[in-house]
């Protein structure tokens, strides 16, 4: 089981910023662990903030918009 942290837009409310996010469970092993998990890990979720919670037993990779050095910081694709 693995833990990620997928970043979603930001929110601007007058001068405040929030980052929200959503945990991505990735791999998570079999149907009946997942059930045996799932109460556990979203309250886990809702207590540091996040805004979703996906649970998968597929993998699942969250890529990185600026990994390469590529994207700009307004999030416009870069083409390749």
């Amino acid at each position: 089981m693995r833990i990620q942290v997928l970043n979603l837009p930001s929110v601007v409310v007058g001068e405040d910023v929030q980052e929200p996010f959503a945990l991505i469970v990735d791999q998570a092993g079999t149907a009946a662990e997942v059930d045996h998990n799932l109460a556990r890990l979203t309250t886990f979720a809702t207590q540091i903030g996040a805004q979703g919670l996906f649970v998968t037993q597929e993998t699942v990779e969250i890529v990185d918009p600026y990994a390469d050095g590529r994207a700009e910081a307004d999030d416009t694709p870069v083409s390749g």
